[in-house]
């Protein structure tokens, strides 16, 4: 019974093998040697390098944090607690040198504590996106977030500060999240030499994934320069958002309709020389009377320097001023409580903290921030610290 299984397993691969080489002399005639030990040398084509074509990366990372938050109208009721901040996965798959896709998937615990379940609508999609790169640059099309309100837009995973400024979070929520946030549509980038430029067509209003709660769109709009030296980089850069608004869908999702037009823009700096960065970006929004009473603006500023024992003191300071709006309150800060009032003008920020790389995949980040809230009926401010551990692969 062995012999038998031997034999047939060796002309099973003697088969094999000669079907191989006829594939290959079809493609290529083989060479053919003459005198002594003259024979026909076939070479067989390399199966390794072909399954190379076609590559999937798996990333993600988690973070785990502990916090305790107060302000001075709810002192009695201060959060504190442990919390999955943030847990993500994506797949990319690379199809070959033009084509490629990528999905991924997000646990957010934002202020509902890191309760799972449909009503805190914790689990969701971060990104999903088919992208074509050719001579005319890069085309998206899916679903992500535009190029408006750098800490929004920018990896949760590569931040320097743990939690986003009063003025990023107001913004990004800004005209109903019609500015900022996940958005479907069409994305084009382009770059030549050291400008960056790149225009997008999206939904109007974020988080809209099947594209039914508004018929309209919105345009997004970028470009920066980069200046370069041996010893720094700095980027001066602009992006840009119209939502031209439309209010013909009153009876379609009637809380998250643009009713009116409004714009942003955010013109920003990154500066990196050795192991010091910065970065500084100012937004400013206004729109129609329906949809903003005046203008809003703000802004960020952020330093960092990276010891060569990889600790990294953060300096934050982030300012807002909702004009006429008066739509500002301490809640609007991840698990920060609130007594109510939301009538506030504007806000100033300050964040003191520090990241420990431990190595390529672990961080380890501690923050304080203290956020004073003015212009309403009664002073106000927030207190928030921060213990976070992420770990990404």
């Amino acid at each position: 019974m062995k012999k038998q299984l031997s034999l047939n397993t060796l002309t099973t691969a003697a088969g094999l093998l000669a079907g191989l080489a006829a594939a290959q002399a079809a493609e290529a005639p083989a060479p053919l040697t003459s005198g002594e030990g003259s024979g026909i040398t076939i070479k067989l084509p390399d199966l390794a390098k072909a399954a190379e074509k076609a590559k999937v990366k798996v990333s993600g990372y988690a973070q785990a944090q502990y916090l305790y938050t107060d302000t001075k109208g709810n002192a009695n009721n201060a959060n504190s607690g442990f919390a999955i901040r943030r847990a993500a996965i994506s797949v990319k798959g690379e199809i070959d040198e033009n084509w490629s896709s990528e999905v991924g998937f997000e646990i957010d615990s934002g202020n509902k504590g890191g309760k799972l379940g449909a009503d805190n609508s914790t689990i969701f999609v971060d990104k999903a996106i088919i992208t074509y790169k050719g001579g005319f640059g890069k085309v998206t099309a899916g679903y992500q977030k535009p190029r408006f309100v750098m800490e929004e837009y920018s990896s949760s995973k590569t931040q320097l500060c743990i939690e986003q400024s009063i003025a990023t979070v107001y913004f990004t929520n800004l005209a109903n999240g019609s500015l900022s946030g996940r958005h479907g549509g069409v994305w084009w980038e382009d770059k030549a030499d050291a400008f960056k430029y790149g225009f997008a067509v999206t939904n109007q209003y974020k988080e809209d994934l099947h594209g039914d709660k508004n018929d309209g769109v919105a345009f997004y709009a970028n470009l920066s320069y980069e200046l370069k030296s041996d010893a720094a980089c700095c980027e001066f850069g602009l992006n840009a958002v119209y939502n031209p608004g439309n209010d013909d869908e009153a009876t379609k999702a009637t809380d998250k309709i643009v009713n009116d037009d409004v714009y942003g823009l955010e013109p920003y700096i990154q500066l990196t020389s050795g192991n010091f960065r910065m970065i500084l970006d100012g937004l400013y929004a206004d729109g129609g009377a329906s949809q903003m009473k005046s203008a809003a603006w703000g802004m960020n500023a952020t330093a960092a320097y990276r010891f060569d024992n990889d600790i990294e003191p953060v300096v934050r300071l982030a300012y807002l001023d909702a004009g006429d709006n008066g739509n500002i309150d301490p809640s609007k800060l991840k698990n920060v409580p609130t007594n109510g009032s939301k009538d506030y003008d504007t806000a100033f920020g300050v964040y003191l903290g520090a990241n420990f790389y431990a190595n390529k995949h672990i961080k380890i980040s501690a923050g304080y921030e203290h956020t004073q809230f003015c212009g309403g009926a009664k002073s106000e401010y927030a207190n928030g610290f921060r213990l976070q551990l992420q770990a990404t692969f």
